[in-house]
């Protein structure tokens, strides 16, 4: 029997959307024009000219999916790869204040391009808000996009710098609660998109946490994760036990080799986040960018065995920063065939159809 596919996390923000300082050398502008484009793009693919599939040509495809004229054209794109029918959930990034630059085009603008978008497809498109609450008027930005333009959801991204109980957002959690509205999160370490301003700066960002910070040693990256443990979540969970959250990438690629070679780690995100889905009814999480690596697969399948953990896992691509990993079409269909229709339907289907049920 057929049925709906969701995608529960794919992104169509475009390289306006990107601060100016995001890559090293000016890159982000250079880009910005097709002729700068075309002539970075033909320097990577040359650089190897003996490989088709090599991290250079992916990322040459990044390049490309990130300058299509409109997020209509990078999600039509995306959902290209897949059944008609599918759905897919959409998280837009608000980077303004993660000290990268400036960012060529308002927030606000990047949001009525994907409201126009869900008109032009709307069952296919369940958008969410991205919230950073150091933006002015955070919370009229939210309502309105939500109950004006039936946007479905809460993006989080704490790396940029916020914690996830930050008192800011308490407004917009109660919010989310009473009205059934689902929050997915950013939770994977060592991410390039993390917090790039001053040193100054990032000390006072960390005297919010509610726990000691270790930045001796530690690399911007190892830092910025800091804002993104999973168990920040368990605070927000304790305050709102009926909001619905999902741990976006179950931990990252980097905690599941680990748990694979070293499983004893308690400080494991992968570990945290099982036992978390396991503890609170309303925490989720999904596999987006994690799975692009099919050497998880079997690990994925034995998960899937436990009868908790089965409802609490969704699938979801990361479209497009995948790309520069993988390939959408393959990244969807070698996880179905290896997983059968019976568990790909659980995470494809029933986990996110219950996950973002609004009543």
């Amino acid at each position: 029997m057929s049925y709906i596919i969701y995608n529960a996390h794919i992104h169509t923000f475009k390289q306006d959307d990107i601060p100016v300082k995001f890559l090293p050398l000016g890159l982000v502008r250079l880009l910005a024009s097709n002729f700068g484009a075309n002539v970075f793009t033909h320097f990577l693919n040359n650089m190897n000219p003996f490989s088709e599939k090599d991290l250079l040509d992916r990322y040459v495809k990044f390049i490309k999916t990130g300058k299509l004229g409109s997020q209509q054209a990078i999600f039509e794109k995306c959902a290209g790869y897949y059944p008609d029918d599918t759905r897919f959930v959409i998280l837009p990034m608000d980077m303004a204040f993660m000290g990268a630059g400036n960012v060529p085009r308002n927030y606000r603008e990047q949001l009525d391009e994907l409201a126009v978008l869900k008109e032009i497809y709307p069952k296919r498109v369940i958008p969410f808000v991205h919230v950073d609450p150091r933006r002015p008027n955070y919370e009229d930005i939210f309502y309105h996009f939500v109950e004006e333009k039936q946007f479905r959801g809460l993006k989080l991204y704490p790396p940029l710098g916020i914690f996830p109980y930050d008192e800011r957002l308490y407004p917009i959690y109660d919010y989310c609660q009473r009205h059934k509205l689902p929050v997915i999160a950013h939770c994977s370490p060592y991410n390039p998109v993390h917090f790039r301003g001053s040193n100054s700066e990032l000390e006072q960002l960390l005297k919010k946490s509610k726990t000691p910070v270790i930045t001796k040693d530690k690399s911007r990256k190892e830092i910025c994760a800091s804002f993104t443990h999973p168990s920040n979540y368990e605070y927000v969970m304790r305050d709102f036990p009926e909001l619905k959250i999902s741990m976006a990438h179950f931990g990252s690629a980097h905690y599941w080799t680990e748990y694979l070679e070293r499983p004893g780690n308690k400080d494991n995100w992968f570990l945290i986040i099982r036992e978390m889905l396991k503890t609170w009814p309303n925490f989720y999480t999904d596999i987006s960018f994690t799975m692009s690596d099919p050497s998880y697969f079997s690990l994925l399948k034995v998960l899937l065995t436990d009868d908790q953990l089965l409802e609490k896992i969704m699938f979801g691509s990361d479209f497009y920063m995948v790309e520069t990993e993988s390939d959408e079409r393959r990244f969807g269909l070698d996880l179905r065939a290896y997983l059968g229709e019976e568990l790909f339907r659980k995470i494809a289907h029933k986990n996110p159809k219950v996950f973002l049920k609004t009543k």
